[in-house]
């Protein structure tokens, strides 16, 4: 009897310790679904979700990302539109001073007329280049992570009115959401403009906001002025192909005062259709910076809603595989306290032999 007693005390243990151990690992590790043997279903569902947290978590970092690119461009934009508003007002202060003289009406190139050079409007026009370079320096340095949504250096692998960047923003049922924006629609300086037209007047889909020569009107000539701010569209002379070149400084006030000089016209009549012309850029560099907000309340939304979303996927997985730690606690001190039961029962089973023997002594 005392050996079917210990036999039997021994097996309770055996059982209990295999209970306790799976109780203690389920304490240990917050989990009571942690292999496919443990629920197979639920497992492998969790497993998915968990697969589609980590997705999502990368969609985050990709949002951050893309945000860090179109707010860098967004804070360049205002620079250049502050820049560019100096300009509208110098211009405004330039129609109000005296003609200037030139030396030589026929100026070759982009160099400074030594007549021109000693009059009023030389020296507004020095603060205009300023300006000019500073914009211009806004632009080149809109980089973030190597993206420059504003500026398009030469000998890009691809044209900028092909170029589409596409922001990852979501993902779900297996397949990566992006928000797409056209490279063209907001890029302010383009130094791969060069673009084969028929006739200048061509649409030309490489030109940016800042690009190559814009015509003024002159009322009273038939000879239209131009105003060129960055860069010119000429023939490159080894290949024969359009390329745009860089101009500095662009002296855009001595152009428009030198073609009043040589063919006449009204002088206020061109400095308010310059000055019309500098408030239609400046409404089309604030179109673009409105759309590049757009795309900064929708990357927002879109974080929001992404790590939205891995809160509730992380509580779905907590539901399914986390164990309930006041039920499991209290399940461990049960089955300490039947262990403890049971190695009593276990010594007090060996301990009846010991116990016959002394009284046969």
């Amino acid at each position: 009897m005392t050996n079917i007693a210990a036999m039997s005390a021994l097996q309770t243990l055996r059982g209990i310790g295999s209970s306790l151990a799976a109780t203690s690992q389920q304490v240990s590790s917050g989990l009571r679904v942690n292999t496919a043997a443990d629920n197979a279903a639920y497992w492998s569902i969790s497993t998915t979700m968990h697969s589609e947290k980590l997705a999502m978590s990368a969609v985050t970092d990709s949002i951050g990302l893309a945000s860090g690119i179109v707010d860098t461009a967004y804070a360049a934009m205002e620079n250049v539109h502050r820049s560019f508003v100096e300009i509208r007002n110098l211009a405004i202060i330039a129609s109000d001073m005296p003609q200037p003289e030139f030396k030589n009406l026929v100026i070759g190139g982009f160099s400074l007329d030594e007549g021109y050079a000693k009059s009023d409007v030389a020296k507004i026009e020095q603060q205009m280049q300023q300006l000019q370079d500073q914009a211009r320096d806004a632009m080149m340095s809109a980089s973030f992570s190597g993206v420059n949504l504003l500026y398009n250096p030469k000998d890009q692998p691809d044209r900028a009115s092909e170029r589409t960047y596409s922001f990852v923003i979501g993902y779900g049922e297996a397949r990566v959401q992006t928000l797409d924006v056209k490279a063209i629609d907001l890029l302010l300086l383009n130094d791969d403009a060069g673009y084969p037209m028929s006739h200048p007047s061509d649409h030309n889909p490489e030109r940016s906001l800042f690009d190559l020569s814009d015509v003024i009107d002159t009322p009273g000539s038939f000879v239209p002025a131009s105003a060129t701010w960055y860069n010119i569209l000429l023939t490159n002379p080894m290949t024969g192909e359009p390329e745009a070149y860089d101009v500095h400084p662009s002296y855009t006030l001595m152009r428009l005062e030198n073609n009043i000089a040589r063919n006449g016209g009204d002088r206020a009549g061109l400095y308010s259709n310059f000055i019309d012309y500098l408030d239609t850029k400046l409404q089309s560099l604030t179109d673009r910076m409105a759309y590049l907000g757009t795309v900064q309340n929708s990357l927002d939304t879109h974080d929001e809603l992404n790590r939205r979303r891995i809160e509730t996927v992380t509580k779905g997985i907590g539901r399914l595989v986390d164990a309930d730690m006041n039920e499991a606690s209290t399940r461990l001190k049960a089955l300490q306290t039947q262990q403890q039961l049971a190695v009593q029962a276990l010594q007090i089973a060996n301990s009846e032999p010991e116990a016959i023997l002394r009284l046969f002594n």
